[in-house]
């Protein structure tokens, strides 16, 4: 028999009272409209019920883990090595788009050729120098350990395979996901849906039978297009 989800609720100071048609994915009340990243787009007034659930999918960077500090970190400065200037609005209004992909515009950009993979593997290293510094996103972490035990839980990033699992271990979480999907296991990135589908597959549970909680734009999308119902935890992961 599937175990019912118990209620999360967040902070007080986070939300005004609502109705019970109006609250959050962790059972606590919803954000008003003007806190949310993308208001008229966002689900969380009319969650989805986890008890249609057998699987629950996490993207890992911006959602369970604050790794974009880190991350940019890594990458503006193994970009700086090579010529290449990258601030941080460049940055953060490409979140979701991976570091390949970040660099190759970035270079094109300024009309200038760079080795993308060896830039990769440089920001990787500094990354992974980094990581005892990961932090957490507490809400979405406390859901994940509310679910344990009660669902299969998996990751699925677009992440770096080794950095995402370093992340993992550094924070303990590793033990908490049946699996760990990464960049490296599908041909193409968020929004396509492959991730999120190999995942499904992996926990050998129906993609509509999966919730996903994800922070992109690309990360709804993917979900979307997996077929799969998903929460934007953008309103609620501080």
């Amino acid at each position: 028999m599937q175990a019912r989800h118990p209620q999360i609720d967040a902070p007080a100071d986070q939300h005004s009272a609502t109705s019970s048609r109006e609250r959050g994915p962790r059972g606590g009340a919803s954000p008003p409209d003007a806190k949310c990243p993308a208001p008229g787009a966002c689900d969380h007034r009319s969650p989805p019920d986890p008890d249609r659930y057998d699987a629950v999918l996490f993207d890992w960077d911006g959602t369970l883990a604050n790794s974009h500090p880190l991350n940019f970190r890594g990458l503006s400065r193994a970009c700086a090595s090579w010529g290449l200037t990258m601030d941080e609005s460049f940055y953060t209004a490409r979140i979701g788009t991976s570091g390949a992909e970040l660099i190759t515009e970035l270079a094109a950009a300024s009309g200038t050729h760079v080795p993308v993979d060896e830039v990769v593997a440089q920001c990787l290293d500094l990354i992974l120098d980094g990581i005892a510094e990961l932090q957490t996103y507490r809400p979405v972490v406390h859901l994940a350990e509310t679910l344990h035990g009660r669902l299969p839980l998996a990751i699925a990033s677009g992440g770096a395979r080794r950095a995402v699992h370093a992340g993992l271990h550094a924070t303990g979480l590793r033990p908490l996901f049946t699996d760990v999907i990464t960049g490296e296991d599908s041909p193409r990135g968020k929004p396509d849906p492959g991730l999120f589908l190999l995942a499904s597959a992996r926990l050998t549970v129906a993609p509509a039978r999966c919730l996903v909680y994800e922070d992109s734009t690309e990360g709804v999308q993917a979900a979307k297009a997996a077929g799969m119902d998903v929460v934007d935890v953008r309103c609620f992961r501080t």
